[in-house]
């Protein structure tokens, strides 16, 4: 542990970890036992830290965040000023996960908690950050934008008597289509799937419009033991595979992956949404996280969008100023979000 800072009152200061402490997050899904699996899996692009921050001795606050290189059209879907912007990437220090679609704090969220979180990051990298928050933040002086909206589907009662007539006869079409698929269940992922899991979550990155973290076929391994999966099989043949996380009544869905040559012809992608959903309400889990992506089919399913901010803060004061004039460069397509 490393002694980063101190306020000007003198009365906090915090420590710079590696790992997250055995408690952190503790009611939520993706706890300490997700952050360290994560951190055990080699995924390269993302320093993952934590800052433990003290008042008068006693621990207040776990903030965690990440350092690595954000390139200034990450969040544009396509086009020319995408392939413009391309080759510009700027270092980062921000605070959430890479992986997690909202930012959590543990613990106290306070203006001079953040305050002592910005001095200390401003010292790691130009550019800091805050992703996926929600609400507001009192961060006065950071540039505020929007975040990517996060589809959260409330479970209760029987999911389909819920629905109207319309799209309940629909998903009820796309529940049959995909009948000669044989689904199976497990938890702690076997050793001999992995290779094919890994194969199929690639054939899912390399097609998604957005790209952030790029998981490692150890990523899968190391999360295993806190998952559950469904797998999708055409015959013997592994052809798609959801991974749901869930606590507390909690769920997320995780990561998918699939054979996109079978999912014109099964549905697969919707088939395994609504697969994820049953599954989810058999197993008493009250609120799902479905991931950003697919809006249009995720609204269709029940969701609500959840908005999310980023803010951002850059050391020098003339390009803190262009961000705020530009920051629409840093916001999700509008395409994305159809």
């Amino acid at each position: 542990m490393n002694n980063d800072g101190v306020d000007a009152l003198g009365h906090l200061h915090a420590e710079d970890m590696a790992m997250p402490p055995d408690d952190f997050l503790r009611n939520e899904p993706e706890g300490s036992i997700f952050h360290k699996a994560f951190q055990a899996s080699e995924i390269e692009g993302f320093d993952c830290r934590y800052l433990a921050v003290f008042r008068d001795g006693q621990r207040v606050a776990v903030v965690p965040y990440f350092l690595g290189e954000l390139r200034l059209n990450t969040m544009l879907s396509g086009g020319l000023f995408k392939l413009i912007l391309s080759p510009f990437k700027i270092h980062i220090a921000c605070v959430g996960h890479p992986s997690m679609d909202f930012g959590l704090i543990d613990g106290e969220i306070s203006a001079d908690i953040l305050a002592l979180v910005n001095v200390i990051l401003g010292k790691k990298a130009a550019l800091i950050a805050y992703k996926g928050f929600t609400g507001k933040l009192p961060l006065p002086g950071l540039v505020c934008a929007r975040g990517l909206p996060v589809p959260v589907l409330t479970l209760k009662g029987d999911y389909y008597s819920e629905l109207d007539g319309h799209r309940r006869n629909d998903f009820k079409h796309k529940l049959e289509k995909a009948q000669p698929l044989h689904i199976e269940e497990c938890s702690n992922l076997p050793e001999h799937l992995l290779p094919q899991v890994f194969k199929l979550y690639l054939n899912t990155y390399s097609q998604a419009p957005l790209k952030f973290e790029k998981l490692t076929l150890a990523y899968f391994r190391e999360t295993a033991p806190i998952s559950n999966y469904l797998l999708f099989f055409e015959a013997d043949a592994l052809i798609g595979f959801v991974q749901i996380i869930g606590k507390n009544k909690q769920a997320v869905f995780k990561y998918v992956g699939m054979d996109y040559r079978r999912n014109r012809q099964y549905g697969l992608y919707y088939v395994m949404c609504l697969k994820c959903i049953e599954a989810c309400l058999r197993d008493g889990y009250k609120h799902l996280e479905l991931g950003v992506t697919s809006y249009h089919f995720k609204r269709l399913l029940g969701s609500q969008m959840v908005e999310t901010s980023i803010y951002y803060r850059h050391n020098n004061a003339l390009i803190h100023w262009l961000i705020g004039k530009l920051k629409f460069l840093l916001e999700p397509d509008e395409d994305e979000l159809c």
